[in-house]
């Protein structure tokens, strides 16, 4: 562990021993010259280069060279995720929430920067780790048709997107479908649960997986209509369908309970429907002041069945229905040493999930969050700041369940740049943060012969504080952060298992003591060749600790991983490894497995073909593992998975455009709703 601290301490003043010193100049914030790195105080601002956004067939596939720090991108599957369960990631194009088809047809070459906020500002919602902003520019007139197919070659799974643009003067059409599937036949739980029973004996289970299968297939279809005039305002409708149909997962299992073996099934059955309208006004009124309006409304249709045959037969339906409406508004004026912004955002969602069957419930939530903020950014001499402060209210009603809580949520973030290249911030954040809807209905539900998971519509809201501290070295060619992050959360909802006095072991969530992280991280990027071969690499150790009422859990975790790309004329090659993060949340912890994966993309005319391989030369990789170290109930859990090693797939883009003339636009925020409430 010393010698891994000591890695993390030196990182930075090793590179920038062998850095070669370069012309800068002072803009808003502190940029080098040429470097494709700018800092900010809530992240950066990345310049790819011409070979990055040449040899990227889109936007996933750009990501995915630019070695972005506590980010795993994979392009062959369309997901991007934030390692060490921080929050979520959230994409942006121009400022705009923006779905997975948006960012399958996005033209990379079109693009101006990219802004990676590793420290989201007030007005960016709850949760939300890092956010993305792709900034690019708007065509005038012409046309772009186009096509992203990626398929597994190894197993059976794709995503495959066509889409159009159109666009006249200051009006634009766009229209598209995403089709993906993906049948799963290779994966095996291996698990191992010990029950400390009544009587102080313990009994171990053995599960095994014989068979699986998990399949789904989704469709999305998008149209939208631009109205833009980039000088003085944007008028943007959406509307866009999606399905998503599980048509019988099952799963297969050999049970060894010490007094003989038995053979259990489980079978899923799932389908849903998700319309959503969204609506998109921005309007320059002069040239330091705008306004920012947007609303959303989604709708959710689900209906699920399941059933279970370990203990007795158990199976019960699920007809699940959602409405919500998302409304923002954001004022913004630009005053010459700063900037000031205030706005509201109101969330008010209706969910009716009824269960039938051996479940019977139904669960009526009312839930609405009205939130209202206010932030000024700026500049004095070497010291960038920016300040935000937010209220936020809860209110949920659930028949004789109710409650209001109110938050305040002050942020604050100093930077100071020491020189042109050595930069320090410090950021601090209080924030509310909001129960899982599934987890506070009063819905029971059976697992296993010995096993249950219980809602509990008495949880509240909690509270969570950041603090961060972070230095930094920047040139043209290296870019090297270390940071130390640590996080509160104050009465968090926490996991409990209780046993019954017939050995039915519980498992629900109450607000308990607390959950605190804390980690030190190191991240550096080089450009060996400039435009030909760049390398990074992260390495981070992590501090997690669990107090609950009833129990203390502590967990150390390490974190590393690194990328490689290199630029050959019409081929892009790039190389990724991590050793896969570990965390701990209450009383359970997760362990993803390592990842290793080459990506080779060749430019052919309109055409990009890349061929990606991921767990080169393993056959059953480890995909997960996870643990169970309650008082009551211990478990330990391994997934592999077949269908994942030696996978190989092809992405095939085509794109054909004609006369697109670009200007640049800005665009703010878009939301959707995705959360259905239903305990499985």
């Amino acid at each position: 562990m010393r010698r891994i601290l000591l890695f993390l301490i030196i990182t930075t003043s090793v590179y920038s021993a062998h850095a070669q010193e370069e012309k800068t100049v002072d803009l808003d914030e502190v940029k080098v010259e040429a470097a494709r790195i700018v800092n900010r105080p809530d992240g950066q601002l990345i310049i790819p280069s011409k070979a990055q956004m040449e040899g990227s067939t889109n936007g996933f596939s750009l990501l995915n060279k630019l070695g972005l720090p506590s980010i795993r991108v994979d392009a062959a599957t369309h997901t991007i995720t934030a390692l060490g369960n921080q929050g979520t990631v959230q994409l942006r194009i121009n400022g705009t929430i923006a779905t997975r088809e948006e960012i399958l047809a996005l033209d990379p070459k079109s693009l101006k920067n990219i802004e990676f906020i590793d420290n989201p500002g007030v007005r960016y919602g709850e949760d939300i780790a890092y956010v993305l902003n792709l900034r690019t520019q708007h065509a005038d007139d012409g046309y772009i048709l186009g096509t992203d197919m990626v398929n597994t070659l190894t197993t059976r799974r794709g995503a495959n997107a066509v889409f159009a643009k159109v666009n006249h003067k200051n009006s634009e059409f766009g229209v598209s479908y995403d089709f993906g599937y993906h049948d799963f036949r290779g994966t095996r739980h291996n698990e191992r649960s010990h029950y400390l029973l009544t009587d102080n004996t313990l009994k171990t289970i053995i599960r095994d997986d014989i068979s699986d299968r998990e399949r789904d297939f989704e469709n999305t279809l998008e149209m939208k209509y631009t109205l833009a005039d980039s000088a003085s305002y944007i008028f943007q409708a959406t509307l866009s369908g999606s399905s998503k149909l599980r048509p019988g997962d099952f799963k297969e299992q050999e049970m060894n309970d010490g007094m003989g073996r038995f053979s259990t099934f489980q079978q899923l059955n799932d389908k849903n429907l998700t319309p959503c309208l969204d609506l998109y006004f921005f309007r320059q009124t002069n040239r330091r002041q705008s306004i920012t309006a947007n609303f959303t409304g989604t709708h959710i249709a689900t209906s699920q069945h399941n059933l279970r045959n370990e203990g007795g037969d158990y199976q019960y339906h699920v007809d699940g229905k959602t409405w919500s409406l998302m409304t923002e508004v954001i004022y913004e004026c630009r005053f010459k040493p700063f900037t000031v912004s205030f706005g509201l955002n109101y969330i008010r969602k209706y969910t009716r999930n009824e269960y039938a069957g051996d479940v019977e419930s139904r669960n009526s939530m009312h839930n609405s969050n009205l939130y209202l903020f206010t932030e000024i950014k700026g500049r004095w001499h070497k010291l960038s700041y920016v300040a935000g402060f937010g209220a936020t209210k809860f209110d949920n009603s659930q028949g004789t369940h109710q409650y209001i809580r109110h938050f305040f949520r002050p942020k604050i973030t100093l930077a100071y740049a020491f020189s042109n290249v050595w930069k320090l911030r410090y950021t601090a954040e209080t924030s509310g943060k909001m129960s899982q809807i599934a987890m506070v209905s009063d819905t029971r539900i059976r697992k296993n012969s010995m096993e249950w998971a219980v809602g509990n519509p008495d949880i509240r809201p909690t509270r969570r504080t950041d603090t961060s501290l972070r230095l930094s070295f920047d040139k043209p060619r290296i870019n090297s952060t270390t940071e130390f992050f640590f996080r509160h959360n104050a009465h968090p909802n926490m996991a409990c298992y209780e046993r019954t006095e017939d050995n039915q072991f519980l498992y629900y969530q109450t607000n308990q003591g607390s959950i605190d992280m804390f980690y030190l991280q190191s991240n550096t990027r080089r450009d060996l060749i400039p435009e030909k071969w760049i390398v990074s690499g992260y390495a981070g150790i992590y501090r997690y600790f669990n107090r609950g009422d009833a129990y203390r859990h502590y967990l150390t975790a390490y974190n590393m991983g690194g990328s490689m790309e290199a630029y050959l004329g019409r081929w892009t090659l790039t190389a990724n490894i991590d050793n896969g993060w570990k965390f701990m949340e209450g009383e359970t912890w997760n362990k993803q497995g390592a990842g290793l994966w080459f990506t080779a993309t060749c430019h052919i005319g309109n055409c990009d073909l890349s061929i990606y391989w991921q767990n080169p030369l393993r056959a059953h990789p480890k995909i997960n593992e996870t643990g169970l170290i309650s008082r009551y109930l211990q478990r330990e859990v391994i997934l592999r998975g077949s269908d994942y090693g030696n996978m190989l797939s092809i992405n095939l883009s085509w794109k054909l455009s004609k006369g697109r003339k670009y200007r640049e636009i800005n665009k703010k925020p878009q939301y959707k709703d995705t959360q259905t409430g239903i305990m499985d």
